[in-house]
């Protein structure tokens, strides 16, 4: 006779199983740690356009970034003559971190602020935000008091 058995065809099934098996977990860790990366550096050019527009003068004001751990982790891009808490500041953008990104700085239920001076693009002093992947991952992006972000 010709051809294979079902027990060699159950064997081929099962190991191409198990491969696929391996293979899918190889992926969604792959595809969350991407995750976590763009969303590091979607921060990370966020606060570079802000710290732009502090510098060029755009609307003669201060620009920055204020960053809120919540149930709903997310940031406002925003523009002010003094700081965050002006009632005249202005929000452009408030974008919110994908479902299995967090911050883990600022902590739980706290929030943090950077404001770019005018025309300098500095800061009041050096802060630090991390964000999480549910697969314990951390990425930290750091301001200077210079205005250096990395």
């Amino acid at each position: 006779m010709r051809g294979f058995s079902l027990l060699e065809i159950i064997i081929v099934v099962g190991i191409l199983g198990v491969l696929a098996g391996i293979g899918s977990g190889f992926y969604f860790n792959y595809a969350k740690e991407r995750e976590l990366e763009i969303s590091a550096k979607n921060i990370i050019f966020d606060l570079k356009q802000a710290q732009t527009k502090a510098m060029s003068g755009e609307e003669s004001r201060k620009w920055g970034a204020h960053f809120v751990n919540d149930n709903e982790d997310y940031y406002e891009i925003f523009s002010t003559p003094t700081d965050y808490n002006d009632v005249s500041k202005t929000i452009e953008t408030t974008l919110y971190l994908s479902g299995t990104i967090f911050f883990t700085a600022p902590p739980t239920s706290a929030s943090s602020t950077i404001v770019f001076d005018k025309i300098r693009g500095t800061t009041a002093g050096t802060s630090t935000i991390t964000i999480s992947s549910i697969m314990d991952r951390t990425k930290t992006i750091t301001v200077t008091a210079g205005g250096n972000i990395y």
